[in-house]
């Protein structure tokens, strides 16, 4: 017997913790084959346990209509016939059972998270830390997030700059430039220290101009922090820059000891830096405003198996078929 329960716009079917009673929802059918085994909150361990009360109440209802009533009525009726006493049957059904399966009311307080350990994909209520429902892998949100781009460079240089923040939006990407991330009023060195912290990389812009000095050591001393904290998670790229004289920038003291590369366009310095970068940019899929473009229905359904509580139920109440 298969259970069938509405999801939500985007796929997902709501779950719930035994241990802490938060919900989280799952898209069945994607990533990971094997089954639920953690709670993304608390990390708690268990199996066939993640139905919310609204979906056990169906549940219990579907067993109810379907095979307990069905097999009652049947012992009503036979005893109806082979009865000669006082014995009277009455079957009455519990009217607060529900007759149809929940609706997945979309929460947009949800964030969409991806455990690469395992493939699976949910969405949560962020925490600072959370478990992967798969293996349990405990993620660290506050590094998790941090995907911005840090765009590193010398005054004298904005408009070639201002070009790669554009196109690295275009991609994706959510590019850190203080021409938009640093308010009036606001201080310089925590802006440049909170925007490293929220970056997954920073990029240096090495042209003639660039001078390991004021804002930019600062930039330079704050990516070297970042990196050996975040390791994987944190790239430098530096990219050398030549002038129309031949004169090339100098490549700070503190990252002589990276690699750096030397584009001889715009376009092959936009590779490097997508190249070294620890995120990817989003999925290539058509845009919502061409016509003709087959989407996927907002409303899904999927199957679920009913639990080994339901179908101990099943058994019990099963009997061989007779005569109606």
């Amino acid at each position: 017997m298969e259970v069938n329960f509405p999801t939500d716009i985007d796929g997902f079917l709501a779950q719930e913790c035994p241990s802490c009673d938060l919900q989280f929802k799952v898209a069945f059918g994607q990533g990971s084959e094997d089954p639920i085994s953690h709670c993304p909150y608390c990390g708690y361990r268990g199996s066939d346990c993640w139905y919310t009360k609204a979906q056990a109440d169906y549940i219990q209802s579907v067993v109810v209509n379907t095979a307990l009533i069905p097999e009652l009525k049947k012992f009503q009726r036979q005893t109806k016939l082979s009865s000669v006493g006082p014995l009277r049957v009455e079957i009455k059904s519990d009217s607060s059972l529900p007759a149809e399966p929940p609706m997945e009311i979309d929460n947009a307080s949800m964030k969409v998270l991806h455990f690469p350990c395992c493939n699976e994909t949910i969405k949560v209520e962020q925490r600072e830390k959370h478990f992967c429902i798969i293996c349990g892998t405990e993620i660290d949100m506050n590094s998790n997030e941090a995907k911005k781009v840090f765009l590193s460079h010398k005054g004298v240089d904005m408009e070639i700059v201002r070009e790669f923040k554009q196109t690295l939006e275009l991609l994706g990407y959510t590019p850190w430039h203080y021409e938009d991330a640093i308010p009036a009023g606001r201080s310089i060195e925590r802006a440049i220290h909170q925007g490293m912290k929220d970056s997954c990389g920073a990029v240096f812009f090495i042209t003639p101009s660039f001078k390991d000095e004021d804002y930019l050591e600062l930039e330079v001393d704050y990516a070297l922090r970042e990196d050996l904290k975040k390791r994987d998670r944190f790239a430098i790229v530096a990219l050398q820059f030549m002038d129309k004289d031949g004169k090339e920038g100098k490549i700070p003291e503190p990252i002589e000891h990276l690699a750096w590369k030397k584009p001889k366009t715009q376009l092959e310095a936009l590779r490097e830096v997508i190249r070294a970068l620890p995120v990817v940019p989003g999925s290539v899929d058509w845009r919502d405003s061409i016509a003709g473009v087959i989407t996927s229905p907002s409303v899904k359904s999927i199957s679920t198996e009913l639990s080994d509580e339901a179908k101990i139920l099943l058994t019990i109440v099963r009997t061989e078929k007779r005569e109606k």
